[in-house]
């Protein structure tokens, strides 16, 4: 195709309202495949050409000139501009959210050295007084709230809700009988008399897992047993861990923790596992606040949580991944094919936000504050995407794979859903954008053969499996897996990713809900967790951690920024439709090619557009059907979700 045929056929794609009303200019410069070919060159991986083992999954060497986006239009440039002073390791003077946490930390510090309460020190108490009265501006859709100014942040309730609705709603599955099998044997050997009979009931289909047991393989530490941990330069010591909680689900929809192994140590009998006091979520709790062995448990926990989420769920599975997927197609396919055309507004500003990602995020961040070494965070992002199986991520397949119902009808008719929201919107979401996609692609492709004739199609395929290695990649044969596979590449970067990020401000600001790491080594020993206390909570947690809490509580307000309402998906579909219809009015009744293209995708976005209104208001359903108190559950409105991984 010539610049001048592609530049007619930019209604279709990507022109949309965006350019017409001259907010940022969206159009790719017209190249041929030879010069994208050149372009687009993948990094080396599992080695380097020395021989060297890769930090990074497959990516992009050199971000080409017209894809290159600056940091200042990604981020908020205040908020990068003040974790770019934490990165140089200094603690802000300037007035605002970091220096009145700098004076707060500080007059603490001269209360217990003068006084004060040395034999009390600072309580839980004071992180939460201070947070509610000492926070950023609302940037966020949850408009600057966090988990701390809830009066139970700390509940059963809460960590359970987290399971389904929190920034990791993703990796909860049902649990194993070998699983149940292994807490049975822990409850035996803490003399936990009640848990035995209680498992020993419950329905297996109730009971689920949230498994962290891999994180030393993953690490690649090599033993099962090492402790996790490191000590950044001019700080104190990290610690990780591996938990794995146990939850059952009652009959009712509320999700209950049982138990959490702290961190297994490839057995039960070498890791430290205790039970929850509270059997029913029904129980009362008037103790719960001081129960800080347990409440340690789900500081470990949701340590646990806070590392599977960063660097494998929302940084590896969602936007490395979809960084190769742009490289292979960008490499396959030319720029004028359906299947290009269809996927290239979803990559705004990606490969520039992943190559920030891997030049700061994870050396200058990730590294500081987790308790893995930087070279066990290199291999835990290898072991995430070497173990990444996207058919198997199919959203429809993703939910069999956990042990939930896999069709809407299924998760509507029974009322032990109604708290796993994300399980309803995802689902409805995957239905929409794949009817989309199905829609305009059969325009292209009549039959299966027309697909399995498709020499661009085959390579494309090839060179995900091969350069961009993910082996699991279907073999792509008929317009079925076609859809299939554009869909999922579709829903990574749109849907998958708004979920896995715009919460994490709510959730994670507050660090002592969920720390990236633990400040002091773990119990040992079932007993030596029984005795813990507060002291010994306040202890694991950053708290005397200047830089290290501010840096934890910064980088998820700098990531969570509402999306504009221009870079929605639904105004996405919406300019498409105004595009399209425009389109077909310049071009009246005379058949052609470019008039039977755009018909086809007027009506395709249309319907999209008005599925994804009506996928509003169940949204909004879903999240007021859930348990009265609950925290909203709006992220996947389709006004909210962005259309590309934008931040």
């Amino acid at each position: 195709m010539d610049p001048l045929t592609f530049n007619l056929l930019t209604p279709f794609r990507f022109a949309s309202l965006f350019d017409v009303l001259g907010i940022e200019p969206t159009l790719p410069k017209y190249r041929t495949l030879e010069e994208q070919r050149e372009l687009y060159q993948f990094s080396s991986y599992p080695k380097n050409p020395d021989g060297s083992i890769a930090q990074y999954p497959p990516h992009l060497k050199y971000i080409p000139d017209d894809e290159r986006v600056s940091l200042l239009r990604i981020f908020n440039p205040i908020g990068l501009a003040e974790t770019q002073i934490l990165l140089k390791r200094l603690t802000p003077d300037e007035d605002g959210i970091h220096g009145r946490t700098k004076n707060w930390l500080f007059e603490k510090a001269r209360a217990l050295a003068f006084g004060g309460q040395p034999e009390k020190g600072i309580t839980i108490q004071d992180v939460v007084d201070y947070n509610k009265y000492h926070r950023k501006i609302g940037t966020d859709i949850m408009g600057g709230g966090n988990i701390g100014m809830l009066d139970d942040w700390y509940s059963d309730r809460r960590f359970a809700e987290q399971q389904f609705t929190g920034t990791n709603p993703t990796t909860i599955a049902l649990a194993s009988p070998q699983w149940i099998a292994k807490f049975r044997e822990a409850a035996k050997a803490g003399n936990y008399t009640k848990w035995i009979t209680a498992l020993d009931k419950a329905d297996p289909s109730s009971l689920f897992i949230q498994d962290g047991s891999y994180f030393r393989e993953a690490a690649g530490t090599g033993n099962p047993t090492a402790d996790l941990h490191y000590k950044p330069p001019g700080s104190g010591e990290n610690w990780a861990v591996g938990s794995v909680s146990l939850f059952q689900m009652h009959r009712d929809g509320k999700l209950h923790p049982v138990a959490i192994c702290i961190d297994y140590k490839g057995s039960m009998a070498n890791s430290v596992t205790i039970f929850n006091k509270r059997m029913t979520p029904s129980d009362s709790t008037r103790n719960e606040k001081e129960d800080w062995p347990w409440r340690y448990a789900k500081t470990c926990a949701q340590v646990t949580d806070w590392m599977r989420h960063e660097l494998a769920v929302h940084l590896t599975l969602s936007h490395f991944v979809e960084e190769a997927i742009i490289v292979a197609t960008n490499r396959t396919l030319p720029m004028d094919h359906p299947v290009y055309r269809i996927l290239y507004p979803h990559w705004y500003k990606t490969l520039s936000l992943n190559a920030a990602a891997r030049a700061t995020l994870v050396p200058q961040v990730i590294a500081d504050l987790v308790g893995l070494t930087p070279d066990q965070c290199y291999k835990f992002l290898h072991h995430a995407y070497d173990t990444y199986d996207f058919v198997g991520s199919y959203i429809p397949n993703d939910l069999a794979r956990r042990g939930f119902p896999n069709t809407l009808d299924a998760l509507n008719a029974d009322i032990r859903y109604k708290n796993y929201p994300y399980a309803k919107d995802i689902l409805a979401f995957w239905n929409t954008l794949r009817t989309y996609v199905h829609t305009v692609l059969s325009h292209f492709y009549p039959t299966d053969k027309a697909v399995a004739e498709d020499g661009c199609i085959q390579s494309w395929v090839a060179e995900i499996r091969t350069a961009a290695s993910i082996p699991t990649f279907p073999e792509i044969g008929e317009l079925t897996a076609l859809v299939d596979a554009v869909t999922m590449c579709i829903h990574i970067a749109s849907p998958f990713h708004t979920a896995v990020n715009y919460l994490q401000n709510f959730y994670h600001m507050f660090v002592a809900a969920k720390p990236p790491a633990l400040c002091s080594r773990p119990p040992q020993t079932l007993d030596q967790l029984r005795n813990y206390t507060e002291r010994d909570l306040v202890a694991a947690l950053p708290i005397n951690r200047q830089r290290m809490w501010l840096l934890a509580a910064q980088v998820p307000w700098l990531l969570s920024f509402r999306v504009e309402p221009e870079r929605s998906l639904l105004n996405y579909a919406a300019s498409e439709w105004r595009m399209c219809r425009d389109a077909l009015r310049r071009h009246g009744e005379e058949a052609n090619q470019q008039r039977d293209e755009a018909l086809v995708r007027q009506r395709a976005s249309e319907r999209l557009y008005k599925e994804l209104r009506e996928l509003q208001k169940i949204v909004y359903r879903n999240s007021t059907a859930m348990d009265k108190g609950s925290v909203p559950y709006l992220v996947l409105d389709p006004g909210l979700t962005a259309v590309s991984i934008l931040i």
